[in-house]
């Protein structure tokens, strides 16, 4: 399958967005009856943790979805000695860990 290249474009006929052109085993293309926008204050969302899944359409409120962090050998290996550290100066200064 062949799939020409869509442009969103803006009232000015700026180009907002292009697809691209696709060919091989792609799904067909979904037809959109309508667009909207919503505008994120900076900092609205972590990204870092988070990410966009979708747009509520009623809400205008953008549906997160937490991202999976996994840590690297080295960053498991910091995390187990700092929490071996906490738990001795707990045990030191008789804490309530």
């Amino acid at each position: 399958m062949q799939i020409g290249n869509r442009i969103i474009f803006d009232q000015d006929g700026e180009i907002m967005y292009q697809s691209g052109e696709m060919q091989g085993d792609v799904l067909p293309r979904k037809e959109v009856t309508s667009l909207d926008y919503v505008d994120l204050d900076y900092g609205a969302v972590n990204f870092q943790t988070h990410r966009i899944v979708r747009i509520d359409v009623d809400t205008k409120q953008p549906v997160l979805e937490s991202l999976e962090i996994v840590l690297s050998p080295e960053q498991q290996r910091i995390k187990e000695l700092e929490d071996q550290l906490l738990i001795l100066a707990d045990a030191e200064t008789g804490g309530i860990l």
